[in-house]
């Protein structure tokens, strides 16, 4: 078994990580999504991408995006609070970006708190940019949402900037399934 902190393995969700992810929603979210939401999300495979990150052998992470026409909508990436600052984040987004990719979408988008600076600075860094604002979008305070988009991710740039961020990541990651 590896035990170091910067070795995180990257598979495809599946129904046996349901528990884990909760676990890891209550830690981040005030309103976190149901089991029986995440079962419906990995029964429609054909317009959902999920992974989980490991570490440690143990579920660090996930993130997931729906397929919309041509677009993808990022719905979460979440990180366990003890397990952050390991590049499980990144890791989740390049995996959710190439899943993505495969379904031969032009554009992705995501909603994020306007609070939330640091989810902002990673969406930046994969190429998101502000294109407005949700009010009131989070029921749980009524805080707004930035909307993000990220454009022609099949252009050639958006595959060099992917790989360039897989080469930034400390430490290594084995792929597993994708």
């Amino acid at each position: 078994m590896i035990t170091d902190e910067t070795h995180i393995v990257v598979e495809q969700m599946r129904k046996r990580h349901v528990r884990a992810i909760r676990n890891i929603d209550k830690q981040v979210y005030t309103k976190p999504w149901s089991a029986s939401m995440y079962h419906d999300e990995l029964r429609r495979r054909d317009k959902r991408v999920y992974y989980v990150a490991y570490q440690n052998s143990r579920v660090a992470g996930y993130g997931g995006a729906m397929i919309v026409h041509d677009e993808g909508h990022i719905t979460s990436v979440a990180v366990d609070p003890k397990a952050q600052h390991h590049g499980i984040a990144n890791r989740l987004m390049l995996a959710v970006h190439r899943g993505s990719l495969r379904h031969n979408i032009t554009a992705m988008t995501l909603e994020v708190r306007v609070s939330n600076e640091r989810a902002q600075k990673l969406y930046r860094r994969f190429g998101y940019a502000p294109a407005g604002v949700r009010a009131a979008y989070y029921g749980d305070n009524g805080e707004d949402a930035l909307v993000m988009w990220c454009h022609d991710i099949q252009h050639a740039d958006h595959s060099a900037l992917l790989n360039q961020i897989e080469t930034e990541i400390p430490g290594t990651t084995d792929w597993g399934q994708q």
